[in-house]
Formats: C-alpha cells, sequence, structure tokens
C-alpha cells in the first residue's frame, strides 16, 4: 500500500505564493487569494485520501466548494491548479 507523502504546509504555501503568477493556467486579475485555496486542497490531498487525482476529482471538488472562501475561481479553473499542487506533492518535489 502507497505511503501518503509528508507534506509541510507552510512552506507549500511558500511556495505556491511565490510561483503562482508563472503557471501556465493562471489568468490575470485573479490574486492568490483566489488561487490558494485550490493548492491547499492539492497539497493536502494526497494525506488525506488514497487513490489517483482522476478518481478523486469530485472529493477534490466537494473540498474546494467547502473551503473556498472569498475564491473567485470557478472549479474548472481551480482544478489546473489543484491538480499542480497534488502532482507537486505526489512526484516529491517539495520540501518536507
Amino acid at each position: 500500500m502507497p505511503h501518503a507523502p509528508a507534506v509541510n504546509p507552510s512552506a507549500e504555501d511558500a511556495y505556491w505564493r511565490e510561483a503562482y503568477r508563472r503557471e501556465p493556467y493562471y489568468r490575470a486579475g485573479y490574486s492568490y487569494e483566489d488561487y490558494g485555496p485550490a493548492y491547499r486542497v492539492g497539497y493536502t490531498g494526497p494525506v488525506r485520501r488514497t487513490g489517483e487525482f482522476e478518481q478523486l476529482e469530485g472529493a477534490l471538488e466537494a473540498d474546494f466548494r467547502r473551503v473556498r472562501g472569498r475564491s473567485r475561481l470557478p472549479w474548472a479553473q481551480a482544478r489546473e491548479a489543484t491538480r499542480a499542487a497534488w502532482s507537486r506533492v505526489t512526484r516529491g518535489e517539495h520540501p518536507h
């Protein structure tokens, strides 16, 4: 059984806060406050859930809707940020 990656939420937040404007899905006019909840769902998802992104997308969308706060992103846009953060931690590219 695969083990969940160790994730440092503070380090992930700091990384994405600095990097989000360089991502291919970034849209001008949106702030980190819009993208942040999607990243949070993405980098905590592999710790909280077992399975692949595609298998869990419905649950991840529900997580985003629950924690989105003032984010203006619809799920179709937030999904890309969630996937990017998910991929970063599952590929082991994050600092522990």
